[in-house]
């Protein structure tokens, strides 16, 4: 009989959903039946998916902002409007259990497993928490802007995944210890359709500053993309821009949300990305170079951003500096510290997740 994967995926941003299908589209060429539980941009993504046997919608948790930033007080003191949110979850959750029966479940960023529990249904959860709670208090100097957000949001994320999962998968580029024998460590997980790309471009010297063409900003398709002034900048290079809507203007391009951005990377000499994980995971796997803008406030981003420059990979900026710091490299026609991708790094994290949760739900058969 086929193993059916239930995936309850966020669907705030694009990443969750990219990297969830990268495991999907190995889960398929295995004989798995997939269904997709998820919301917002996630349904726009799976909607034609032919992996997918069964896409159904669900609310969605966020997180509260104040003045434009991420606040985990706010978020906390949304915690009644949450818990309605919850409810509502659970039943989505209820009918779609009912109709499929799912052998294994992947979770992504969702926190409805109650009906998963339940009915002893294996819970995989897709997370990176562990690998941020590691860094985070290995690292001597953190901001205190990040403080609240990873003591309320991503440690207890932490603590979620290593109490009410049976497995959690945690990428990161190097193999390093885990906390906890609960958690599993797997390389990034890469779309397919770049993965095979990836020998065409890397490792290869760097474009000096003064000979790239064009530059790709792939800023996060949720409403946290950083909100970069591109007015007041003049470069002698084409700029596309990703994740946000605008005026087209000279060589300022915006193609706002896109399902696939694979032909802009691969053209790209150059990349400003926003810290989530797809998107510093696939800027490292280029091996371009790239200036990283966490967003403030999130612990988590900050902890990949530090990935990117520990790597040799790009520098972190903000919104306000990442021009400048454009600028200045432009000037010197160098990029100071960065180089050539390692060989070391783990790109296969798809394969390994597969093997993983498949193993778990033959384990339960």
């Amino acid at each position: 009989m086929k193993t059916n994967c239930l995936f309850i995926v966020n669907g705030l941003g694009m990443g969750n959903s990219t990297r969830c299908f990268a495991i999907m589209q190995h889960l398929h060429d295995r004989g798995a039946n997939i269904h997709v539980l998820t919301s917002g941009n996630g349904l726009e993504f799976f909607q034609d998916k032919k992996q997918v046997s069964s896409l159904s919608p669900m609310a969605s948790f966020y997180y509260a902002v104040s003045r434009g930033r991420i606040s985990a007080w706010h978020t906390v003191a949304s915690l009644r409007v949450l818990a309605q949110r919850a409810r509502e979850k659970n039943a989505e959750l209820e009918k779609v259990l009912s109709a499929i029966r799912p052998d294994v479940a992947v979770i992504d960023s969702e926190y409805t497993v109650g009906p998963l529990r339940k009915r002893a249904i294996p819970v995989v959860g897709l997370n990176n928490s562990e690998v941020v709670v590691s860094e985070y208090l290995r690292a001597k100097h953190n901001p205190p802007s990040v403080r609240s957000h990873f003591w309320c949001i991503e440690f207890g994320d932490y603590l979620f995944h290593r109490y009410f999962c049976d497995l959690v998968l945690s990428s990161a580029p190097l193999p390093t210890p885990t906390r906890h024998n609960k958690f599993k460590r797997i390389g990034l997980i890469l779309r397919r359709s770049l993965l095979s790309q990836i020998p065409r471009v890397a490792p290869k010297p760097f474009v000096r500053p003064r000979q790239v063409h064009n530059i790709l900003f792939m800023l996060s398709g949720s409403i946290h993309a950083s909100a970069i002034s591109f007015a007041t900048s003049h470069f002698p290079f084409h700029i596309d821009v990703v994740g946000r809507s605008g005026e087209t203007k000279g060589d300022v391009v915006f193609h706002g949300r896109l399902m696939n951005n694979i032909e802009l990377l691969m053209k790209a000499d150059a990349l400003v990305v926003n810290g989530g994980y797809s998107a510093f995971s696939e800027a490292i796997a280029l091996g371009k170079p790239t200036v990283i803008i966490p967003v403030a406030g999130h612990a988590e981003q900050l902890v990949n951003a530090r990935f990117v420059e520990q790597l040799g990979c790009g520098f972190i900026a903000s919104d306000t500096t990442v021009m400048d710091k454009i600028e200045a490299c432009y000037e010197a026609n160098e990029w100071p510290g960065l180089k050539p991708r390692s060989e070391n790094l783990q790109l296969d994290g798809a394969t390994q997740a597969a093997d993983a949760i498949l193993a778990l739900a033959e384990r339960r058969s």
